[in-house]
């Protein structure tokens, strides 16, 4: 007998297929295991302290200089404590519980580079220790009282500078604290375990089981796949946060906002909806400071801040952007299920399951309390929506006001969240209703709400009224220097620099309306100036996109793994060829446009204005795989390229060649001077924004 048709006998077929169910289950198990044995890990960073309470003073490095001592909590018991400057001495009392029999000192510090440590230790003893930046956490045993002195010095082999300690606590022993507790491969230093060993097994994991699914059906698997994948969601955003902020090899969350986004004034990218949230829910409104509402934000991430504050804990600042970090966990999860759920309907069980896979592996921006983080959890809940209506339609039925209501309430969460999606919104309107445009009302009336109640609020504060933002024209100034260029604002963008320029050449504010149609139409005029400028901008911002920029976030082993081996650049040309092809050849076109709108409708907003390293693509990072993964499961859409080969072979060809020679044709753009810097129709000396370096 041969092995093919050995192979098609009913008992050798149920035996594999319980064999390959079996390893499934277990892989989805272990992929879920792996993320939750991090979860404390990410979100408390130690184990419950046995300090409850520190005091602090320092002198400084010379005697005219004036020392103040800054102390953080970052959770209860455990702080961070820094000078404002020079010193010479940090002197800190740690309050311990009584109970506490072997005290264990927890210290990690950024500055300086080495200190010497004063303490009574547990053999009784006092003593000098010195410490380094680079051993990461200290762990010193001291001797059991209420409390205990310390005394930090640097040492002298560097010049005079601030005392930084980023983490400092008491416990009742050293479990937990330099090594996680796990159940195998206690031997592996956490690096190595958490940072490679774990990663590269989930993702051979993950990559197995869109494999398994794809050559095995199991229907109970196809019921409860939504919420399956909502877990694998979580626990592959949890790994993530666990390498990057790991509190063995790197900085905690707590302590990372504790001595980064925090320390900065009210209204940076990290800290403008943790402030705007804790303000709200101490009943200041949604304000940045006192008087000052964000004349770049729309105010959905702030409500979002202080809706995770409400959930999960606002005590302090840091409790509140750990708790924003993990409301946006969960959204990214339960997003991910409801659209695994809606793509069923469109699409078969094989190719929701990839689809939702990949989507909870690729880079992700959840561990960053700032708006960008939030954006591919909203376009995957417009995707469902978009994906339940197509479900409608292609039934035959007619679509319900009910259905169209929940689209655009979708897209309408987008907007008070950020206002690039109005373009978009506005042209996927126009498709979906333009046999019956009284709908059309449902995304006016939507539009007005949302900007009309946040311009009459920002107006009670800026005397002006405007329905979403006045950046626009601070995005534009400095989308033209994303390219490298000769021009003499060609550096890297800040408030500071477009606020300068606004007050160079106006008398308006640079935050009002007033300065965003000035630099609108200053950014228009340096266009039609030096066009060549645009060509050369739109091409390096495109092949930026291409080349990842489109699944911003910082990637770890989980996707280095794959990205190793094949470039992102090449993954991602390959699934945008995809997605023109089955458009080209009709197999499940309506589908492919309507989950791949933020291709043509949102992308090409970020190649003129600011794209910020990218950060700002993750809505088009989701629709490229769910435009593109979906016909690969298909037996239609080889088919389809079977039944056009001239389409398809034209396509692929094209695909192909755009690959090869799209770095090519970039470089030489941007090293040609005369294209680059040619100026046909408008003088450059008209213009605010020609002047070179």
């Amino acid at each position: 007998m041969r092995v093919a048709a050995w192979l098609r006998q009913p008992r050798v077929a149920s035996v594999a297929k319980v064999v390959v169910g079996a390893e499934l289950a277990l892989a989805i198990a272990l992929i879920v295991y792996a993320g939750g044995h991090d979860i404390n890990d990410v979100f408390r960073g130690v184990p419950q302290p046995a300090s409850s309470g520190v005091a602090a003073s320092c002198v400084a490095a010379t005697d005219a200089d004036r020392c103040d001592v800054s102390i953080t909590e970052l959770n209860r018991g455990r702080y961070r404590v820094a000078t404002n400057g020079p010193s010479g001495k940090l002197a800190v009392v740690v309050s311990i519980d009584a109970a506490s029999r072997t005290p264990q000192l927890l210290v990690r510090f950024s500055h300086p580079h080495a200190l010497q440590l004063a303490t009574a230790l547990s053999t009784g003893h006092s003593n000098r220790i010195e410490l380094t930046d680079s051993a990461g956490r200290n762990v010193v045993p001291v001797a059991a009282s209420s409390t205990v002195a310390l005394e930090f010095v640097p040492t002298d082999r560097e010049p005079p500078g601030p005392i930084v300690l980023d983490e400092l606590a008491v416990f009742d022993s050293n479990t937990g604290l330099r090594a996680d507790a796990r159940p195998i491969f206690r031997h592996l230093p956490p690096l190595r375990y958490h940072g490679t060993l774990v990663p590269r097994t989930v993702a051979v994991l993950c990559f197995f089981t869109i494999l398994a699914v794809a050559v095995v059906r199991f229907r109970t698997l196809d019921t409860f796949a939504p919420v399956v994948l909502a877990v694998i969601g979580f626990s592959l955003c949890v790994l993530d946060l666990g390498i990057i902020f790991s509190p063995y090899f790197a900085q905690d969350l707590r302590a990372f906002y504790a001595g980064g986004p925090l320390v900065e004034p009210p209204g940076a990218n990290l800290n403008s909806g943790v402030w705007q949230g804790f303000r709200l829910l101490e009943g200041k409104g949604l304000t940045l400071v006192d008087g000052k509402v964000s004349w770049e934000r729309m105010p959905g991430y702030g409500l979002f801040c202080a809706l995770a504050g409400s959930l999960f804990g606002h005590r302090t600042l840091v409790d509140l952007a750990v708790s924003t970090v993990m409301l946006q966990v969960l959204f990214y999860s339960a997003a991910l299920g409801v659209f695994a759920w809606a793509a069923l309907g469109v699409m078969p069980p094989a190719a929701a399951w990839a689809l939702g896979v990949l989507l909870a592996w690729v880079p992700k921006q959840l561990g960053l309390t700032q708006v960008d983080a939030v954006i591919a959890p909203v376009v995957m809940l417009v995707l469902a929506a978009l994906c339940v209506r197509l479900k409608r339609s292609r039934d035959g039925a007619p679509v319900p006001v009910s259905i169209d209501l929940l689209v655009h309430a979708t897209f309408a969460l987008w907007f008070v969240m950020r206002p690039d999606v109005l373009p978009g919104w506005l042209v996927m309107s126009l498709v979906l209703h333009w046999k019956n445009w009284r709908r059309l009302l449902i995304p006016l009336v939507l539009f007005v709400a949302i900007g009309g109640t946040w311009g009459a609020y920002k107006a009670r504060y800026t005397r002006e009224f405007t329905l979403t933002t006045t950046s626009t024209g601070a995005s534009l100034f400095c989308g033209l220097w994303d390219v490298p260029s000769r021009f003499r604002f060609a550096e890297a963008c800040t408030d500071e620099r477009y606020f300068d320029w606004i007050h160079e050449h106006t008398p308006f504010q640079p935050q009002s309306a007033a300065a965003n149609r000035f630099a609108t139409r200053e950014v228009v005029r340096f266009w039609l100036t030096y066009p060549g400028h645009v060509v050369v901008m739109v091409v390096h911002k495109l092949m930026r996109m291409l080349d990842g920029d489109l699944w911003p976030g910082y990637p770890t082993q989980l996707q280095v793994f794959v990205f190793g081996v094949v470039a992102r650049y090449w993954i991602v040309v390959a699934l945008a060829t995809f997605v023109a092809l089955s458009v080209a050849i009709g197999s499940q076109r309506r589908r492919t446009l309507l989950l791949g709108w933020p291709l043509l409708l949102d992308a090409p907003i970020f190649w003129v204005m600011y794209a910020s390293l990218g950060r700002f693509y993750s809505a088009v990072g989701v629709a490229l795989l769910a435009a593109a993964v979906p016909p690969l499961f298909e037996r239609s859409f080889y088919d389809a390229i079977a039944a056009r080969p001239l389409r398809s072979a034209v396509v692929l060809i094209c695909g192909a060649a755009f690959a090869v020679s799209a770095w090519t044709l970039h470089d030489w753009l941007v090293a040609n001077d005369a294209l680059h810097y040619w100026t046909p129709w408008l003088q450059p000396s008209h213009s605010t924004l020609s002047a070179f370096k």
